[in-house]
């Protein structure tokens, strides 16, 4: 499993909006662990490079600040007085780069396979 410090040699070297990682440093051990706790649920077949715990990490950090959930967390549009606020769809838990790079998570494979009609045998519809 990386270390923090890895993550953020990482993030420093690859990512260029670090703003929502650097904002807060005394939540960033915490981010990593719950990253790794996340991802080996999620994917329980993929061995967690640096690369995919750091996205992560970033993303369960974005989740903390509500501006940055504003920003890249599903919200259609904003009223200017600031009064209104309409999300498009709920946060995905999984950072969209993680799900660009592993696919689907297991718990929706699973979700997938139990909705998926069981089989079907023989016979004709007359």
């Amino acid at each position: 499993m990386p270390t923090t410090e890895e993550v953020a040699v990482w993030i420093a070297a690859n990512v260029l909006d670090t703003e929502a990682w650097n904002k807060k440093p005394e939540k960033q051990p915490l981010a990593v662990t719950q990253a790794e706790r996340n991802l080996s649920r999620w994917y329980p077949a993929v061995e967690l490079t640096v690369e995919v715990v750091s996205l992560q990490a970033i993303w369960e950090m974005q989740g903390l600040d509500p501006a940055l959930k504003f920003q890249r967390h599903a919200v259609k549009s904003l009223n200017d007085n600031g009064e209104g606020i309409t999300y498009s769809g709920i946060r995905d838990v999984v950072a969209p780069e993680v799900r660009e790079l592993l696919g689907k998570p297991a718990f929706e494979l699973a979700e997938e396979a139990e909705d998926a009609p069981g089989p079907q045998y023989g016979g004709f519809l007359i």
